[in-house]
């Protein structure tokens, strides 16, 4: 037996109910001064013969009144009889959760449109007076009707059937799956829910990524929840599924006029090799390559590679695109990338006074390496140099990066002046070197996670005779773009770059190792993103007096390559489909911004395009437009443009590479992914299994009527006893006494 409300509070009362009764009881009985009238002897005898009788009619009516209150407590509790079916009422409140995410559109006949039939099934073993709820499992807020569009209502099934034809003919959404953080939720709507037996129906794939998934807290909090809970999977034919999981740029030049490679991958999540057919490259829109993907054997990936070509500077899209299958929301990919129409980079070291043919200066190196591909210096790179005591004459917003290369110790101005300029969108990198110095660093820059620095700069360390007085560079690994071209190098030439000295690095919290030693993997290039921009810290020398790097191909590209990651910055382009997202955008603020989706060459699409207004913000020279999620509720590439329709910049918009996964996980293992929760069962048959486990009655209904009951009875034993003791007597002293009985029967 259990209870729908609070015990102690309802418990309380009753007590104090069915003390009132006695209580007055007891002071009708209080003693009062007796005084010896000889007149009266008579009178009390014949008292005393009925006295046996009174006090035998009072106790029942005494009984049946706190009899009354103790029911009307009890029902107040609606206390619930389990395991049982044959007395009260059998009320029912379900919650029906459907899975919507991604994965469900899985299927000529999709897995969704199969779970809105079984949510059919279930909610048609449901009678009037039952209570329905209809929730489904996305990341959309709870406020949005979509989510929950029936809660805690009584059953009527032309509205539910209503509400799920409407998402029959919506189909899934393109939403990450959700169950870890929507059993708090769950829990809450069945605890709300005043019934007898209380369900809860988990209609999904289960899918292997999100089940196998599940937090112990979850599973603890699945096992509280005073329901039953059935979980109900559902599939498709097959588990046939070909997905691009990544477009990213990889390397080349994002200036003006030049070629960048961007890898596609495509995994096959089938247990069946597939011939996968064909994958499509398209540029700003325009199908520009296409290539045949072969066969990808089941569980395996194929790196696809593109080169982009361009001739002018803006946000350039590239759209990958394999061939149709059972679920075709995940077989595009897009990016988009920031062209430049050339970087213009500040170098400061401590002492410029030799020039730049002297191989001794500290930037001589650095700057070689920066101009290395600059043919037309308006198109590329354009370097300044200065010493680093001029910084403060510098205008920092004029450049795109600014270089550090053994600055012993900025100046708190200085540091304030690098943190806006990163803030802004501006890239930083610093070299370390003999001049460091550690604890000013720390003191000027911070050493907590608010510090713009990826890391705590620590003391110099040299190799020693057991590492033949050099230190080797180890392969990345990293899915940084500069980890990336490091690593299309072969191991034995990464290595042969070699390092004799270098400080301590601490990475703090939010940064990312890029290189790191092969001795002890102590980190030798350390990135953070700082607002709009990003920081590379280096933790050796820009020139020839800590390290050989510097001669070496190694050096040149990785040079390039971090000024191109830390201006054009590939990832600020690229969103999650309904997760809000804020670009900067080159150029003057436009007095009125709109966003709109870009067509795909051969894509079939409506008449009118649409377009949303949005929010920018000036920012120095460029502007700030903010996408809210509900804006980009679609993956592919969105514009934004002005009133005039010119386009001033884009982003890209992908789904969540998780859902591509549509394994669903076997009932044995499934049952291990949810713990031995007594409350859960799996139901792989019919949902009308579920009506044998239906047991539990609610006992308000009888507990009110026994309550009536024993009031109107007390009432009428009240009566006929109070008439019973005044019939017959003309005593008039006899009278007097019983009247104050029958006065307390009346009470």
């Amino acid at each position: 037996m259990s209870s729908l409300n609070p015990f102690t509070i309802w418990a309380t009362l009753a007590a104090i109910g069915v003390a009132v009764p006695i209580i007055i009881h007891l002071l009708y009985r209080k003693n009062r001064k007796e005084t010896d009238w000889a007149a009266m002897e008579l009178l009390r005898r014949a008292l005393v013969v009925r006295s046996g009788q009174i006090k035998l009619e009072d106790f029942i009516i005494l009984l049946l009144r706190c009899l009354t209150l103790l029911l009307l407590a009890a029902a107040l509790l609606r206390p619930i009889l389990k395991d049982s079916d044959l007395i009260g009422d059998q009320k029912v409140g379900m919650v029906v959760a459907i899975d919507d995410s991604l994965s469900m559109n899985h299927g000529a006949t999709t897995r969704f449109e199969n779970a809105i039939e079984k949510a059919r099934q279930v909610i048609g073993t449901s009678r009037p007076g039952d209570k329905i709820s209809i929730v489904f499992l996305n990341e959309r807020s709870i406020d949005d009707p979509n989510k929950i569009p029936l809660r805690a209502a009584d059953y009527d099934p032309t509205k539910i059937n209503t509400i799920l034809d409407e998402a029959k003919k919506s189909g899934a959404s393109n939403h990450q799956s959700n169950l870890e953080n929507s059993i708090p939720l769950l829990k809450e709507m069945s605890e709300e829910m005043k019934a007898g037996t209380k369900e809860i129906h988990i209609i999904t794939d289960a899918q292997q990524s999100d089940w196998n998934g599940l937090s112990s807290e979850a599973k603890g909090m699945l096992a509280e929840i005073p329901a039953s809970i059935y979980i109900l999977p559902v599939n498709s034919e097959n588990d046939d599924n070909r997905s691009i999981t990544s477009l990213k740029y990889v390397s080349g030049s994002l200036n003006n006029s030049g070629v960048a490679r961007f890898e596609a991958t495509v995994k096959n999540f089938g247990t069946n090799d597939a011939n996968s057919g064909n994958i499509e490259f398209y540029q700003d829109g325009n199908l520009v390559s296409r290539q045949t993907l072969g066969v990808i054997d089941s569980g395996s990936s194929k790196v696809i590679p593109f080169l982009a070509n361009y001739n002018k500077p803006g946000d350039l899209s590239i759209t990958a695109k394999i061939s149709k299958d059972n679920l075709s929301e995940d077989n595009f990919r897009n990016i988009v990338v920031n062209v430049r129409p050339g970087i213009r980079v500040l170098c400061a070291t401590d002492s410029v006074n030799e020039g730049l043919s002297n191989s001794t200066n500290g930037l001589f190196f650095l700057e070689n390496a920066l101009r290395l591909r600059s043919n037309d210096e308006e198109a590329g790179i354009q370097v300044t140099s200065v010493d680093s005591s001029d910084l403060t004459l510098e205008k920092l917003n004029d450049y795109d990066i600014i270089v550090l290369a053994n600055v012993s110790s900025p100046s708190i101005e200085i540091a304030n002046r690098l943190k806006t300029f990163t803030e802004n969108g501006g890239g930083l990198i610093l070299f370390a070197g003999e001049n460091i110095n550690a604890e000013k660093y720390g003191q000027t820059f911070g050493t907590t996670s608010e510090s713009i620095l990826p890391a705590i700069i620590g003391n110099k360390k040299t190799a020693t005779e057991e590492n033949e007085n050099l230190y080797s560079l180890d392969v990345p690994t990293s899915d940084h773009p500069l980890a990336t071209v490091i690593r299309s190098m072969s191991e034995e030439m990464i290595n042969d770059a070699k390092i004799k000295s270098l400080v301590d690095l601490q990475p703090t919290q939010g940064s990312q190792v890029i290189l790191s030693l092969v001795e002890d993997k102590s980190p030798v290039l350390v990135s953070k993103e700082v607002g709009n921009g990003s920081v590379i810290l280096c933790s050796t020398s820009a020139d020839r007096s800590w390290s050989d790097m510097v001669l070496h191909p190694i050096y040149a590209i990785m040079i390039q390559q971090a000024v191109t990651t830390t201006t054009s910055r590939p990832e600020s382009r690229v969103a999650m489909v309904h997760s809000s997202k804020t670009i900067n955008i080159e150029g003057a603020m436009p007095s009125n911004a709109k966003l709109q989706k870009m067509i795909i060459s051969g894509e079939e699409t409506e008449d009118k395009i649409e377009t949303t207004e949005i929010k920018t913000s000036q920012d120095n020279n460029s502007f700030k437009a903010e996408i809210d999620a509900q804006d980009i509720n679609e993956t592919g590439v969105y514009q934004i443009t002005n009133n005039e329709g010119k386009i001033l910049g884009a982003i890209a918009v992908n789904s969540n590479p998780s859902e591509s996964n549509i394994k669903v996980a076997a009932a044995d293992a499934l049952n291990e992914s949810i713990g031995a929760a007594d409350n859960i069962k799996i139901i792989d048959g019919s949902p009308d299994a579920v009506l044998n486990d239906r047991k539990g009655s609610d006992l308000t209904s009888l507990l009110l009527f026994l309550c009536i009951v024993c009031f109107v009875l007390q009432s009428i034993l009240a009566k006929i006893f109070t008439n019973k003791i005044s019939k017959g007597e003309t005593d008039v002293a006899a009278s007097l006494q019983l009247s104050n009985v029958a006065a307390a029967r009346r009470t």
